[in-house]
């Protein structure tokens, strides 16, 4: 806009400052000869410096009035962003105050199985603030391991005095499974857990957190926690809960003390004659 403002000065006042090139006292001297030599005289004068000079004048005029023209429909283009924008910024602060707040974090320190007098005991760091999904699976591995660990604690000890039919040849103790029918009935064993656990004992990924390891009346024969209240409830899960933890150190210690000094479940109590029944 400024550069054809400055060509349409320039050429402006070279189309009316007349050319050097020809003097006045010429020009007046060939007037008198005749009017032939006036035209030739007059078209010397005016010369094609004048007539360029000219036309860059009308073109600059012209560029100045399209920059003109087409400067002010910019502006209100370039004012009518802002505008937009801030509309659309008002909107959205007015959406976000109108939204209900967000839930808290989900927090394991609250869940079930939080006990005194060790209280939420997470030393390793499993359980992140946050991590709903990670507790999910983590609480689902408690539960199970734990009940598997109660079964497994208490039949470490029995074994020794009850056998089945024709296991009475199989070792009491942690050998057991390496020797037939013995290794038999470990496989069954395997086999029969894995079909529950992908089938009528699985956990989905929906299921509220404190039903975890509720499989109604199959998974609860003597429906303990049926028609109980909140608090019932809750301290029959943290029992279960504590207890199954429990149980898992001591299959651990049972198995360890075994492999150390090979007296099985119910010898390392200090039994070495035990009844058979």
């Amino acid at each position: 806009g400024l550069a054809a403002a400055g060509i349409a000065l320039y050429g402006g006042c070279q189309a009316f400052v007349p050319s050097a090139r020809a003097p006045t006292e010429n020009a007046q001297f060939s007037a008198l000869r005749g009017s032939g030599a006036v035209r030739e005289q007059l078209a010397a004068t005016v010369g094609p410096s004048s007539l360029t000079s000219g036309l860059v004048g009308m073109l600059g005029a012209g560029a100045v009035g399209a920059a003109l023209a087409v400067g002010k429909p910019g502006r209100s283009r370039a004012m009518a962003v802002p505008c937009y924008a801030t509309a659309v910024t008002g909107a959205a602060k007015a959406s976000e105050a109108d939204a209900p707040p967000a839930p808290p974090p989900f927090d394991p320190s609250k869940q079930l199985g939080v006990t005194a007098p060790m209280g939420f005991f997470d030393p390793a760091g499993f359980c992140k603030v946050g991590d709903e999904k990670g507790f999910r699976k983590l609480r689902i591995a408690e539960m199970k391991h734990g009940r598997v660990a109660m079964l497994a604690s208490v039949g470490a000890v029995i074994q020794p005095m009850i056998q089945l039919p024709g296991f009475e040849k199989v070792p009491k103790g942690l050998s057991a499974f390496l020797y037939p029918p013995g290794t038999y009935g470990f496989v069954s064993l395997v086999l029969v857990c894995g079909a529950a656990e992908l089938g009528a004992f699985s956990d989905g990924p929906n299921k509220d957190l404190d039903s975890i390891g509720d499989y109604g009346a199959k998974g609860n024969p003597l429906q303990l926690t049926v028609g109980a209240t909140r608090e019932e409830f809750e301290t029959m899960r943290n029992r279960e809960l504590n207890n199954g933890r429990a149980a898992m150190i001591a299959t651990l210690g049972i198995i360890v003390a075994e492999l150390a000094t090979g007296k099985n479940g119910l010898e390392q109590l200090g039994y070495i004659q035990f009844p058979q029944f």
